[in-house]
This record gives C-alpha cells, sequence and structure tokens, in this order.
C-alpha cells in the first residue's frame, strides 16, 4: 500500500475521487489546467472552504512527468460563480519522495506542509479572500546547535510563538509567546490583505494579576507603529472597562511601561531568544545589552496632561544626550468608551543612533508594553498587568519585538490573483 501511495494517481483516478465533492461539469473545469492526462500524476490533495464562501475548494499536488528534477506543483482551485477557478499553482521541491509535500484544508484555511531539510519541516496556511491569496501563518521546525526551534507565526493576528528544547532529551527551554508590531515608513499605506496593528486580548499576556482579570473587555491591548529619520510613533490602544486615572502623582492609576532591547544579535539567528557564541547558542537570560524604558503616566484625559519618565537598566546610559532627547518625547492621551489610547513620539536618539533608519532589511528590536491595570483604587493590590508578550521575570529572552521594515516592504505575503488581467486591461485601454 505505502508502495501504491507513493506513486501517486493518474488524472482519471483523482476526478473519480472528486465526484465526492464535486459536480463532473465543475470536475471537467480542471482540464484547463491539466490538459495533458498522461504527463501528470497527482500524490496530496483535499477538498473544503478555504475562500469563506461556503462552498469546496480544492488543493493538490502535483507531478509534471515531462519536467526533470524533484519538482512538485501544488495548485489551488477555487469555486467562482460555479466554475472552478485556479487562483494559484506554487512550485515546490522535495527531498526523496513526492509525499513530502502534502495539503490539507481545515478551519477555513489551506495548509501545505513542506520538507526543507532532514529534520526541518515548515507548514504555511492560505486564505483567499476573493482578491488576494493571503498567508495566514507559517509553521517551522528548526535545529540550532543543541536546540530544536518550533515556531508559528500568525500573519492575521500578528503573534509568534516558539518552542525551544533540548534535542536530546526534549526538555522545554523556553515557551515564547509575544506580538509582533511591524514598524512602517511613516504615511505608508498598506496594500490590502497585510496587518499593521498586533491585535493582543489573550490570558496567556496577563503576566501579573491573572486572578482578577475579567476577560479581554476588562483589559487588553492593540499596539501599532511607524518611523521617519528622527521618531519611532507608536499607538497603544487599551480596551478597559474600568479607567482609573488617580488623584495625585502616587494614587494608585493605570500606567504604561515601556522598554527597549537594545541587543543586536547575529542576524543569521532565527530568533531573539537565542544568542550565538564561539562554540553554540544559549537561550538568553539576561540582557546582553542596556535596556532603556519609559513609564507613561496618563494625567486625566483632562486638563491633567499625560507623564513621561526615563527608566533605564543601566545608569550608565543616562547620557547627556539621552537627557536632553528626552524632552523630544511627545504623548498624547484619548479617552474612549471601551478604554483609552495613548500615542507617543520616541527619538531614536533616546534608544540608540545606530537603530535609526535607513534600513536596508527588516531589523528586529526587542520590545515590551506592559499595562498595569487598576479597577479598584483603594485595592491596588488587586492589579493586572497585560503585556505584549507572554513575558517571564528576569528572561529577557521571553520579550515581545518590533519589526522596521524597509520601505517598499511589507510584513507577509498576499499574491493578487487578478492583478495580471487587471494590468492588461488596463493597458488596453491605453494606461
Amino acid at each position: 500500500m505505502v508502495g501504491l501511495a507513493q506513486q501517486g494517481m493518474m488524472r482519471e483516478e483523482f476526478y473519480r475521487k472528486l465526484e465526492s465533492y464535486f459536480d463532473r461539469e465543475l470536475i471537467g473545469d480542471l482540464n484547463v489546467a491539466f490538459p495533458s492526462p498522461e504527463n501528470v500524476v497527482f500524490y496530496s490533495w483535499d477538498a473544503g472552504d478555504f475562500s469563506g464562501d461556503g462552498n469546496y475548494d480544492l488543493a493538490c499536488v502535483v507531478r509534471n512527468r515531462a519536467e526533470k528534477g524533484k519538482r512538485l506543483w501544488v495548485y489551488l482551485f477555487v469555486d467562482v460563480d460555479g466554475f472552478l477557478t485556479q487562483i494559484a499553482a506554487k512550485e515546490y521541491r522535495f527531498i526523496e519522495l513526492p509525499l513530502e509535500v502534502g495539503v490539507v484544508v481545515r478551519y477555513g484555511v489551506c495548509y501545505i506542509t513542506e520538507k526543507l531539510e532532514q529534520f526541518n519541516w515548515r507548514i504555511t496556511g492560505f486564505r483567499f479572500d476573493g482578491i488576494a491569496l493571503i498567508k495566514t501563518s507559517e509553521f517551522h521546525t528548526h535545529r540550532l546547535g543543541s536546540f530544536t526551534q518550533e515556531q508559528t507565526i500568525n500573519y492575521v493576528t500578528l503573534q509568534r510563538n516558539e518552542r525551544w528544547t533540548t534535542t536530546r532529551s526534549g526538555n522545554l527551554e523556553l515557551e515564547r509567546k509575544c506580538g509582533i508590531v511591524p514598524l512602517y515608513p511613516r504615511g505608508v499605506t498598506l496594500s490590502h490583505g497585510y496587518q499593521r496593528r498586533a491585535h493582543l486580548t489573550s490570558v496567556d499576556y496577563v503576566v501579573r494579576g491573572a486572578y482578577y482579570w475579567q476577560g479581554p473587555e476588562d483589559c487588553s491591548l492593540t499596539i501599532g507603529g511607524a518611523y521617519d529619520s528622527a521618531f519611532v510613533y507608536l499607538s497603544l490602544v487599551v480596551r478597559d472597562d474600568q479607567v482609573v486615572t488617580g488623584y495625585c502623582d502616587t494614587c494608585a492609576a493605570d500606567r504604561i511601561e515601556l522598554w527597549f532591547d537594545l541587543y543586536q544579535g547575529d542576524s543569521s539567528v532565527p530568533s531573539l531568544a537565542v544568542r550565538r557564541t564561539k562554540r553554540s547558542y544559549i537561550i538568553r537570560q539576561r540582557p546582553d545589552a542596556p535596556l532603556i524604558g519609559l513609564g507613561l503616566h496618563l494625567g486625566d484625559f483632562a486638563g491633567k496632561p499625560p507623564t513621561v519618565k526615563l527608566l533605564v537598566s543601566d545608569s550608565s546610559m543616562l547620557t547627556r544626550l539621552r537627557l536632553k532627547s528626552l524632552a523630544d518625547v511627545a504623548i498624547y492621551g484619548e479617552l474612549q468608551s471601551d478604554g483609552y489610547a495613548v500615542r507617543i513620539r520616541i527619538p531614536w536618539l533616546l534608544l540608540a543612533a545606530e537603530l535609526a533608519p535607513p534600513h536596508s532589511r527588516p531589523s528586529v528590536l526587542g520590545f515590551l508594553a506592559q499595562v498595569t491595570d487598576i479597577d479598584n483604587e483603594f485595592r491596588p493590590e488587586e492589579a493586572t498587568v497585560f503585556a505584549n508578550a507572554m513575558y517571564q521575570s528576569g528572561v529577557v529572552a521571553s520579550e515581545g519585538e518590533m519589526i522596521a521594515m524597509p520601505p517598499g516592504e511589507q510584513f507577509g505575503t498576499v499574491e493578487y490573483v487578478h492583478a495580471d488581467a487587471i494590468v492588461e486591461q488596463l493597458r488596453r485601454r491605453g494606461f
């Protein structure tokens, strides 16, 4: 049976299996993509809805006998107005067997599995929204030194999950979950399908006071950002059912702390959680570079403006230039019906001049935002601390991150299915 599975299916047999999901007229639409039945062999396939219209779509892995080498194609078809229409044909390579590339449709997403090399696999999720094929997530396994990394990036919610285990023993060394804040050049409008803000609502981000946390409406966080040659601009929207501003500077009140990790690691290391040494790799426990922080007091959203205080992990960071640049920090707070919003402008000089643009490639910076939520000012011990990461005190590797994107680049992958047809129509009309 294994040998038969490795041989794949010819077109006629494949079409017979599809009759449980599609009418014969729809199956006949596939002849446009596969006109020569003697040249194509079908391996993995699945039918399900990954376009959100309630109808079956199709994903299949195909090998063309006329092509040399270990090349496979993943075809994606969606039901458009009663026709099975091809929206993508993606090229993949296998190492030993064609079965190393597979497809499955689950929960409205088409997942494509591929073997990159021994012990390294990747699973990529795609969803079609009628305009574009959007990469929703990517799971990746990777061996690095004595560690094995399992990483999932969600491009819709802008979150990263990592598990670092010791390869030999399987012992869990670090579990990291954090939001990803992409920073784009100021004024840039993102193309359709890309996300700008990380929406964080999970209890995993409650780093203290989980017993008192009542859910996302009690305290949750949305973060976005931008940059120019002089400043970083951050927007934090806090959902809070009970905003407490306090009557004095020392009274219990809602507040925010922002911490920036100035460590710039080796670009070949796939995570901020790990540092490269001369012989191997280690999980980062203590900071490998100074930390710069800002403590934000919200004011009262009326006559009393918000204030900011400089925080540092090392007193040597209190340089004259950094203290001078603190005067250029600007902060604005706004009370909303379900919480509040804070916008802050931070000079690159306050962080580190070498981090300032221009950037030739995405530049990752460790970043931790902590929201202290006070629901009862007379019971400050019942505070909840909600962060942009599943932060473990004393373990810098568990921090969140922001990514400064170079001009012209966007975080994620979106393929516009009808772009070529639109361009051709515009050319015919003289544009």
